[in-house]
């Protein structure tokens, strides 16, 4: 690799995590804003909307790339995926029939925190992979075993396949 294609890809990649940094921005002064209008219980309301309409976007993504419905270690995959684009550190584990979604480090926590809404990112998160999930399949659930946010070592999600009967 040459230097210039290499300064420029350290350009590029300091410029991505500056732009994960003002989406923080956006997010949180829109977030303001419905506060000052309509106050604190609707705001959170709407700001779960928004996290269900960010799993949905995120669902049609994975469906349109024709991948696997019934493959859950795919799914969790595109879930990291997800995950490391934001500025996150995710893997994926198999736990017996489970795989695990493990976050051990996450830009949400600190910018909730830095915005006067600590804690309050695990509801987005929870509602973002609920939604995502089920709009890929309904065979599948995920629960949250831990949070980092709530001073836990990981965020932890344990993703299974529904039992019937």
């Amino acid at each position: 690799m040459t230097d210039v294609t290499s300064d420029a890809l350290k350009k590029l990649e300091r410029d991505w995590r500056s732009m994960i940094f003002i989406s923080h921005d956006f997010f949180h002064c829109w977030r303001r804003v419905l506060e000052e209008k309509f106050g604190a219980e609707e705001t959170v309301n709407l700001v779960d909307r928004f996290w269900e309409l960010v799993g949905e976007g995120t669902a049609e993504s994975y469906l349109k790339r024709g991948r696997d419905t019934e493959d859950l270690e795919q799914i969790v995959d595109a879930f990291v995926r997800a995950s490391l684009v934001m500025g996150e550190s995710a893997k994926s584990v198999k736990d017996g029939n489970d795989v695990l979604l493990i976050h051990d480090a996450c830009p949400w926590i600190g910018s909730y925190k830095d915005y006067g809404a600590p804690g309050q990112c695990q509801a987005g998160c929870d509602k973002w992979f609920e939604t995502a999930l089920k709009k890929i399949s309904r065979d599948f659930s995920v629960r949250t075993d831990s949070c980092l946010a709530a001073g836990e070592s990981t965020c932890t999600r344990r993703y299974s396949r529904k039992t019937y009967g």
